[in-house]
């Protein structure tokens, strides 16, 4: 767990480096992911394992720049802000700037960052993987990143991120089945006549935790605070598994979907939100197939 912690502690300074005064300011997918894969000598998708974390951890916040789409082999690709309220504020200053040229660059004529907000973001599909898009993105989320930070600021000081990292690294530990390998295991379980169910550890945090409160309330929490990963996590490790959580798993996130349109930050989230509705309606279809004992 240790090198791993030192591994993501180290690119999060590299990317408040380059916020700091690096070429691009914010570095993303498509500018840094080869450098730092060979900085640290791993894939992209193990890469892309520790920035999730590290924005779990809240020591960075990850913009959504480019929708992907398929039709086109477009991939998805963000751009990354370290969390620190005076950098966030920084940035957003270059970014509205950069707004503002490129905006002057497109339709040859002066408006300010909130004009130019008003009058595109409401097409911003239209504008997908071009630079005006991109800049536009950044600007909106930089802002919605801030009042975040404002708002829970605790959640964003360094003994918080840090044991949040470490308490990341560790759960990563426990072994985490493939949805592939558990439906085997199920169908498995299911030719024996007992059928064991799973047992929960009593000594795990998440055993100790929901003596006192209820998984919807704790379910709540993490929907709130844009969590898909750690709710995902939850179902594959089977401490969520019973129909009344995942069918509310499902419905709020269908919930959710319909109202993306009323949360810029929300929006970024769509494809882990449908991700994770499948994954909660998946499970209900094995409970409702799995032969009951009596």
């Amino acid at each position: 767990m240790g090198s791993k912690v030192k591994i993501g502690l180290e690119l999060a300074e590299l990317i408040k480096t380059e916020n700091l005064g690096g070429k691009e300011r914010l570095p993303n997918t498509e500018t840094h992911m080869k450098q730092w894969c060979a900085h640290f000598a791993l894939d992209e998708k193990a890469l892309r394992e520790i920035l999730t974390n590290l924005r779990d951890a809240h020591y960075i916040f990850i913009i959504n720049i480019v929708l992907p789409d398929p039709n086109l082999y477009l991939p998805s690709i963000d751009s990354y802000a370290y969390a620190d309220p005076s950098l966030l504020n920084d940035l957003k200053r270059y970014s509205e700037n950069r707004l503002e040229k490129t905006y002057e660059s497109t339709f040859y004529k002066k408006k300010s960052p909130f004009q130019i907000t008003r009058e595109l973001f409401p097409k911003i599909k239209e504008f997908n993987n071009s630079a005006m898009g991109k800049c536009l993105n950044e600007s909106v989320m930089l802002d919605e990143f801030i009042r975040v930070l404002t708002n829970v600021p605790f959640e964003f000081a360094d003994q918080w991120r840090a044991a949040k990292l470490r308490e990341i690294y560790s759960e990563e530990e426990e072994e985490t089945p493939h949805i592939e390998e558990e439906l085997a295991a199920k169908a498995r379980a299911m030719d024996q006549p007992s059928g064991k169910e799973y047992i929960e550890n009593p000594k795990s945090a998440w055993s100790k935790i929901t003596t006192n409160f209820s998984i919807e309330f704790l379910l709540r929490i993490h929907f709130r605070k844009y969590e898909f990963d750690v709710v995902k996590k939850l179902i594959l490790k089977g401490k969520i598994q019973s129909e009344t959580d995942l069918k509310f798993i499902r419905d709020t996130l269908q919930l959710m979907e319909s109202r993306t349109n009323q949360d810029p930050i929300l929006k970024r989230h769509m494809n882990e939100m449908i991700e994770l509705r499948r994954l909660a309606q998946t499970k209900l279809n094995i409970l409702r197939t799995s032969p009951k004992s009596y």
